[in-house]
């Protein structure tokens, strides 16, 4: 898994630099910033690892990888936020489902994660994956207040699209959730057993 880490850290920085080239060429000085950052972005739980000692797994770090390619690389370095209409949902969407596999994960850092326990580990799932979608959404309403911007389209869709940012994370996590209760059921070593397993 380390391989495929390293080839997806590679190829999507590769193209993050063309992309650099492409918005000097045109002109696109307000881009190039979310351009550069994305090797260090992709970077960071190594970083993390190696400054702070922390325990990041393979699996974990290919959850991170996949989730920055989808919402930084893609929505705000190739721009389908602004260019594909349903592209936030889907963001938005995989967070839920990323941020569900990372509870699991937080579990057991504090070493209250319990297979036995399996209605707590499903309702912190959904607690956990419900708390960053709303402080998610606190700083995009602070982003609008103090630098004056509309992040949140409040002025185009009032509360709508704040509500199905949170809604859509919401079903990601209900899957994730389900998806680890079905796991522990069959006793089968799958992904989110895994993940769990691999930090120990």
């Amino acid at each position: 898994m380390k391989k495929l880490n390293n080839v997806l850290i590679f190829l999507c920085s590769l193209a993050a630099a063309c992309f650099f080239v492409k918005d000097i060429n045109i002109g696109a000085y307000d881009r190039l910033l979310g351009d550069i950052t994305i090797p260090l972005v992709l970077l960071l739980p190594r970083i993390f690892k190696k400054i702070f000692k922390i325990k990041i797994t393979d699996a974990m770090e290919l959850v991170y990888i996949i989730f920055i390619i989808l919402a930084q690389f893609l929505g705000s370095v190739v721009n389908l936020y602004n260019t594909t209409w349903w592209y936030d949902l889907f963001a938005h969407f995989i967070s839920g489902v990323l941020t569900s596999i990372l509870a699991l994960v937080i579990m057991d850092w504090f070493g209250v994660y319990n297979e036995k326990k399996k209605g707590f580990n499903f309702l912190f799932i959904i607690c956990f994956t419900l708390m960053v979608a709303s402080i998610w959404e606190f700083l995009e309403y602070g982003t609008d207040t103090f630098l004056k911007m509309n992040v949140q389209h409040s002025i185009e869709t009032g509360v709508s699209d704040t509500m199905e940012d949170m809604l859509i994370a919401f079903l990601g996590s209900i899957i994730v959730g389900v998806s680890y209760l079905v796991e522990i059921k069959v006793q089968k070593n799958g992904f989110l057993k895994k993940v769990v397993s691999d930090i120990k």
